[in-house]
């Protein structure tokens, strides 16, 4: 399993868009083919900071998410919405 992890930091003034997007986003997500999993996370000790996980069964699939449409749309709003670049990581599962 790849997990595709990423990093936001949300502009206060964009807080309410993003949280309501990402409903729809993580909603895309799942329906995407060989998509496991998808979740947002709120930091606990960092405000307007989330983490959002996807994981797919191979890389490949990933790659196919991440030039689909629902992944150009989802850059393009965090760009006008983050205070600063996103941050992201690929992460493969080592135990089954």
């Amino acid at each position: 399993m790849i997990t595709r992890i990423v990093k936001v930091k949300v502009l206060p003034e964009h807080h309410e868009v993003f949280v309501n997007y990402m409903s729809t986003f993580l909603t895309q997500a799942k329906e995407f083919k060989n998509n496991h999993h998808a979740d947002c996370f709120v930091d606990l000790d960092e405000e307007f900071h989330y983490h959002i996980y996807t994981i797919w069964k191979t890389e490949g699939a990933l790659n196919k998410f991440r030039k689909s449409e629902i992944s150009i749309e989802f850059k393009n709003n965090l760009s006008g919405w983050c205070k600063s670049p996103y941050s992201a990581w690929t992460v493969e599962n080592i135990f089954n």
